[in-house]
């Protein structure tokens, strides 16, 4: 204590480190902690690949797009008058960590809004393989599947 009355406090040794082990030592534990909770998010069913589906798919789904969604839609997708785009940046944005299980379902629930539903689960599965192809993604040797459920590991969107 000093003469006020007040504590009094001595300096220890500094045992700092400097700045750029600190930093180095910070970007090991970030690491650490990305790679420890990134890889459990991801065995936690974080959607991962697209799906598969065919060019023969693709095609059915693109004349049911024609019929029953490019009226809302548009054309190209993403130039509808009356809903949102169905790919680019929003659409992403939208669906980012949701898989394509969520987005299928959403489709046979909801659409088209005056027969929601109505188009039963293959021609949903068939437009879907339509959208992906519209965005760029390669047809395969493999149909995409109309259970939703088959396709909870996999991305909405490319």
């Amino acid at each position: 204590m000093s003469a006020d009355g007040l504590p009094t406090f001595r300096a220890r040794p500094s045992r700092a480190r400097p700045l750029t082990a600190r930093l180095a030592s910070a970007a090991l534990l970030g690491f650490a902690a990305w790679a420890t909770f990134g890889g459990a998010a991801a065995a936690q069913g974080a959607p991962a690949s697209l799906p598969s589906f065919t060019a023969d798919q693709s095609k059915r789904g693109a004349q049911l797009y024609v019929d029953n969604c490019a009226l809302c839609h548009g054309d190209a997708l993403d130039d509808g008058q009356f809903a949102p785009p169905l790919k680019g940046q929003p659409h992403a944005a939208y669906w980012q960590g949701k898989s394509a299980g969520d987005l299928l379902s959403y489709m046979a629930s909801a659409m088209p809004p005056t027969q929601p539903g109505g188009l039963g689960a293959q021609a949903y599965a068939d437009i879907m393989a339509y959208l992906y192809e519209k965005q760029g993604v390669a047809p395969g040797s493999t149909e995409l599947p109309a259970d939703p459920a088959k396709l909870s590991g996999a991305k909405p969107t490319p």
